[in-house]
């Protein structure tokens, strides 16, 4: 039995790596280095980076995805083999580690081949060494992040219960905001989300201070809490993580202290869903609210407009079904007139088509669908329902 302190870890490794007879590295299901075995002979920059970062570096992620090797790992109880020589990586033999049927974590070891029968062996042999130090590992990992997420859920609910919560916890004084992320898609695991709120906590920090923000998973979804030094700054590191992660990004409004935290979370929260509802593609989307306020107000609108049994497009769906039926553009020149600031000649010439083709196709605007631009107020309200279908939230 091999206790989890340092010295115990690295007793497992370099066990584990006299069983197979090749380095060995270990990691746990999120992807953190649990440990490794002495010495660097016959290894390569992927295990140093490993051993460096103390995680799986990110330039290597998109090998691993190539590999499909999240995949196969979570669902395979026996060795695998990986041949990166193309990408200048040294062949791993890996070795999952389940304890009762689950996943929590592997063995990576650099073979010039793939396993041989003995190999494969001591590769079975070693996870059941390293299966129980990992279940520990990540009984108390989940239970630190238990506690830590019932903290961050008191804080994202505002008032004075969220200032007893920040309190307890290494959150900067001054100015917070709340970061919400989502997957754009259901992953194998949770590490893209885990990544990205790590990566706002560090980047987070303040200068000179040991002080930073806090964060936490819950229906899957991710909530950060974070120092708020300049707001651009915030959303383009926001966009930048977002990015590499291909995550939905919602960032809340500035608020004074924690007892207001509340806003900001129910912000954060309003831009993943408009970003999620306007279809973030693949890569998601980020976005802060002062940027999609209008948009995310339309939204809501919309939703109360569904909840009554009205349609939220109003005469403008029935022109629509008009031009759907009879193959007219009524409703694509309006909106094109109404975009080029009511400048006939200049929407005409967007739609390639002539000026009085224009007047009369909106003359029969107003005759079928009764939009009267002459009125200021009918004008505004054609505008917004031209907003909300063009953004497609009904």
């Amino acid at each position: 039995m091999y206790d989890d302190s340092p010295d115990g870890l690295l007793a497992l490794a370099g066990r584990i790596a006299g069983l197979v007879g090749a380095p060995v590295t270990i990691e746990d299901d999120a992807s953190e280095l649990i440990t490794y075995s002495p010495g660097q002979e016959n290894s390569d920059d992927a295990r140093v980076a490993m051993i460096l970062n103390r995680r799986v570096p990110d330039r290597y992620r998109p090998l691993l995805r190539d590999e499909r090797l999240d995949v196969r790992l979570a669902g395979s109880s026996a060795p695998l083999y990986a041949d990166f020589r193309a990408s200048g990586v040294l062949p791993r033999a890996i070795m999952p580690i389940r304890v009762d049927d689950l996943s929590v974590g592997s063995i990576w070891a650099i073979v010039p081949n793939a396993p041989s029968r003995e190999q494969r062996a001591a590769l079975e042999e070693s996870a059941a060494l390293a299966a129980p130090v990992l279940a520990r590992q990540i009984a108390r990992r989940r239970g630190e992040e238990a506690r830590r997420a019932a903290v961050v859920r008191a804080l994202l609910g505002g008032g004075p219960e969220a200032v007893e919560a920040a309190a307890e916890l290494p959150l900067a004084p001054g100015p917070l905001a709340v970061v919400a992320l989502r997957p754009v898609a259901p992953a194998p695991s949770g590490e893209p989300l885990r990544r990205a709120l790590a990566g706002l906590d560090a980047l987070a920090v303040p200068a000179g201070t040991a002080h930073g923000g806090v964060h936490a998973e819950a229906d899957g979804a991710g909530y950060a809490v974070v120092p708020v030094r300049d707001e651009q700054w915030l959303a383009r590191v926001v966009r930048e993580l977002q990015a590499r992660a291909g995550l939905v990004a919602g960032v809340g409004r500035t608020v004074p202290g924690p007892g207001e935290l509340d806003r900001s979370r129910a912000d954060a929260d309003l831009v993943v869903r408009l970003l999620t509802r306007l279809g973030g593609g693949a890569g998601g989307a980020a976005a802060h609210i002062r940027d999609v306020h209008l948009d995310a107000l339309l939204m809501q609108t919309a939703d109360l407009a569904d909840a009554a049994g009205h349609d939220p497009l109003g005469a403008i769906a029935d022109l629509e079904r008009y031009d759907r039926e009879r193959g007219t553009e009524l409703l694509d020149s309006l909106a094109h007139y109404l975009a080029a600031g009511e400048d006939a000649r200049l929407a005409a010439r967007r739609l390639h088509i002539h000026p009085n083709t224009l007047r009369y196709r909106l003359r029969r605007a107003h005759e079928i669908a009764g939009l009267d631009l002459a009125d200021p107020a009918a004008k505004f309200e054609i505008q917004l329902r031209l907003r909300l279908r063009a953004l497609r939230l009904t």
